[in-house]
């Protein structure tokens, strides 16, 4: 056992943060094909109204067909202001061209949102170009259709859909974006013409390769990403997760990764072309391919390796309260670990450091003592970082109290005489590094460093989103003790 004892005077400040949180609401729009809201704003549309300025905010009740926004106010998503969007004739918009089978749908998000999934549907093949858009125009079913998984977007989402091929003509397809945490969902329709083309025999292409070139660890990624005429198609990601080292072996995972694509993709398939011209995934090197026409140019794979195994770490001695002897207090306390490390130690006022040491050390116990020389009475934090030899890394964490010794007996841990403020007393005065009492919880809180120390003070009876442990956003202010 070791017996360290080190003392630093000279504070280091904790880094800052550049970037506020902030939370919007979702919008977006389909700009490619463009719909019918965008080609307003780009003035190919005319006669519009109010959807020039906001084509990404035409937002109704979700879950078209079964509800969602009346018949004949559906391009409009049964908003008023955006009305002169459902006017419809065979004249009345501006049509794109496109072709049956693959085509790319790019949604352009200037506010992302948590989603639940991506719908298509297209006018039926008997459909009234000159009458009102109601649900018996559409077919019931979305001709494609994709999962959101509850993930907010990237700022731009391409879907590869197979648009029917016994469309021809003009057309309206009516994308859907239904949000995850809203009972709301965004309606973008697109006059489309379509040219259905020869629709022969569907041939596959080679765009990629996997390659049996080493072997993976258990908890590592293999991630196929797949890139189209306009970028990344990141919807026709696929992501293998290796069980077991045994599952990893350079011989097996690949065709376990071409199986695993031929379970989840359409456009895609893996394995090795055969006499009989199947796709048949197999031992080592597997091939991938792509639908002729449908725009996938090619895959790239990708390798996430499993973070290391956490050092286990345990400290004992930690005490809840300290008394100044002589201007200064001695922290002791037992550190171990089961491999050998760096070990960081910082004592923190209202997050600013006063004392830190680092010291490296072997697998096993070691006995630490900071000392805090001319000591200030106080609520302090004690950190304990720990950056193991195989890279992993953890933190510690004690909430504590530093006084002066006046023969009184310390407060218990938790209670309100530990705060500075009885919430929500003291308002104003909330900094960073504040500890308040919190009488709905019986909990102690500290008010996080800037830039979230302006939350802690965001606080009234008709708005507590902040209020420490009861708001709905507390975390974004408070730390709980």
């Amino acid at each position: 056992m070791k017996n360290l004892k080190l003392t630093l005077l000279s504070p280091l400040m904790l880094g800052m943060f550049s970037i506020v949180p902030n939370q919007v609401a979702a919008h977006g729009y389909i700009s490619k094909p463009e719909s019918r809201g965008y080609l307003c704003r780009l003035g190919e549309n005319q006669r519009c109204g109010n959807v020039v300025y906001e084509p990404q905010s035409i937002e109704g009740r979700d879950r078209f067909p079964e509800t969602g926004p009346m018949d004949g106010q559906i391009a409009s998503a049964g908003l008023p202001v955006f009305s002169p969007l459902n006017a419809q004739t065979i004249s009345r918009w501006t049509k794109r061209p496109i072709s049956a089978g693959a085509n790319e749908f790019i949604w352009t998000f200037t506010a992302a949102h948590s989603t639940r999934d991506w719908r298509y549907f297209i006018t039926k093949a008997n459909w009234d170009a000159n009458a009102p858009l109601t649900r018996d125009q559409f077919e019931s079913v979305p001709f494609c259709s994709y999962e959101g998984h509850y993930k907010q977007p990237p700022r731009t989402l391409t879907h590869l859909c197979n648009v029917p091929a016994d469309r021809n003509g003009y057309h309206v397809i009516l994308g859907v974006w239904d949000v995850g945490d809203t009972p709301m969902s965004f309606y973008n329709v697109m006059d489309v013409m379509i040219d259905n083309g020869d629709q022969s025999e569907i041939q596959w292409l080679d765009v990629g390769d996997i390659n049996a070139i080493h072997d993976l660890k258990q908890d590592d990624k293999v991630i196929a990403r797949v890139f189209g005429t306009s970028g990344e198609l990141t919807a026709l990601k696929t992501e293998l997760t290796i069980t077991s080292d045994e599952e990893g072996s350079a011989t097996f995972w690949p065709k376990l990764m071409a199986q695993t694509i031929n379970a989840n993709q359409s456009w895609l398939q893996a394995g090795v072309l055969n006499a009989e011209n199947e796709i048949v995934p197999v031992d080592g090197k597997n091939e991938i391919f792509a639908q002729s026409g449908s725009g996938i140019e090619r895959v790239e794979l990708s390798y996430v390796k499993a973070p290391p195994p956490q050092a286990e770490v345990s400290i004992e001695g930690v005490k809840h309260h300290y008394y100044i002897d002589n201007d200064q207090v001695a922290i002791d306390f037992t550190y171990d670990v089961d491999m050998p490390a760096t070990v960081n130690v910082t004592l923190n006022s209202h997050y600013n450091s006063v004392v830190q040491f680092t010291e490296t050390v072997e697998a096993g116990t070691t006995d630490f003592s900071l000392v805090y020389e001319n000591a200030k009475a106080g609520h302090y934090n004690l950190t304990i970082e720990t950056q193991a030899e195989n890279g992993s890394q953890s933190q510690l964490g004690f909430h504590l109290n530093i006084t002066v010794n006046d023969g009184t007996t310390p407060p218990e841990p938790g209670t309100p005489d530990e705060a500075e403020f009885s919430f929500p007393e003291g308002l104003p005065q909330y900094k960073a590094g504040t500890v308040v009492f919190q009488p709905k919880t019986g909990k102690l809180y500290q008010c996080k460093p800037w830039p979230y120390n302006g939350f802690c003070v965001q606080y009234s009876a008709s708005a507590n989103q902040f209020e420490p442990g009861v708001g709905t956003d507390w975390e974004m202010a408070w730390r709980a003790l």
